[in-house]
């Protein structure tokens, strides 16, 4: 096959991945995300912080208010996210980024409102993808915008291209921190990345694993005041989950907290966490450049990574 051939091989394989008719006038700069969804993205500054927890007990408080929920599984090889809610995929990533898998046909049905893109990738696959495999799956994640209210995005750690990718589909940062000095300090750093790339992205602050709501409250108003003195960013405080045995039991049970201890302290939390977030105001359309991995500032990210 000719150099121009396999361009074009490619640019196809591309297309059938993102599943989305390309029927836009010229003027259309980019995706557009509709109004009243919100797309949040989960992650933090070091793994073991419980994002995985956090996503798939957020999404049954957000369900069980009537929401529909999309969880989109970017974190492969930690806890797979069909797996703690008693399912399995039945089409993976791999098959998915390779084309021959539309991205809708991969989404796992929970029931209740929820609904699971799921990784299932290996990790070397998942941190090998380039730019214009990212970029294919967030065209493919917002031609499924319609038939959800929250897209919640479970992330790996840190500041790798995949993480600061999903980011910048998300508009809202939900940041997880525990009281770890380490879980601190990564945090710091990577609302420094994150915030030097895109300026308009929403913190918010979940302080998980800690032992009442003044620890929680502490441990905001420190790091609160770091980012606003040293990288002039506002952190939102979102509240926080406490340390509840609980939660282990219900991985171990494959469900929900929320739905297997409705009466714990850590499905309270939850459920606070949902209500705090259905009491803000209703996201606005937003226009994400189709190109995303040529936009000047991530393009720089992808190079350094």
């Amino acid at each position: 096959m000719s150099a121009s051939g396999l361009v074009a091989d490619q640019a196809d394989t591309l297309r059938r991945l993102a599943g989305r008719a390309k029927v836009r006038s010229a003027s259309d700069a980019g995706l557009r995300i509709r109004a009243g969804l919100r797309v949040i993205s989960v992650t933090s500054g070091k793994g073991g912080v419980g994002k995985s927890s956090i996503v798939v007990n957020l999404a049954s408080a957000l369900a069980a208010q009537g929401k529909r929920v999309l969880i989109i599984d970017s974190n492969p090889g930690m806890g797979d996210i069909c797996m703690r809610l008693g399912r399995e995929a039945n089409s993976r990533f791999d098959r998915v980024i390779a084309g021959d898998v539309p991205l809708a046909d991969a989404l796992v049905e929970v029931g209740g409102g929820i609904s699971i893109l799921p990784a299932g990738v290996e990790i070397q696959q998942y941190t090998s993808l380039t730019p214009s495999d990212r970029q294919a799956l967030l065209q493919g994640m917002i031609s499924l915008q319609d038939r959800f209210d929250f897209f919640l995005i479970d992330t790996g750690s840190g500041v790798s291209a995949n993480v600061t990718s999903f980011a910048s589909l998300a508009r809202e940062i939900l940041l997880v921190v525990t009281p770890e000095p380490t879980s601190v300090m990564d945090s710091y750093a990577l609302v420094k990345t994150l915030s030097g790339r895109d300026s308009s992205l929403k913190f918010k602050l979940l302080v998980n694993m800690c032992r009442d709501a003044k620890e929680a409250a502490s441990l905001y108003a420190k790091l609160s005041a770091i980012t606003g003195r040293f990288l002039q960013v506002s952190l939102e405080h979102s509240g926080s989950i406490l340390h509840d045995e609980m939660i282990t039991e219900s991985v171990r049970r494959r469900g929900a907290l929320c739905s297997i201890f409705p009466g714990s302290k850590g499905a309270q939390g939850f459920r606070e966490l949902a209500t705090n977030l259905l009491s803000q105001d209703t996201a606005e359309s937003v226009l994400v450049p189709e190109n995303l991995a040529a936009a000047p500032s991530w393009r720089n990210h992808e190079l350094s990574s």
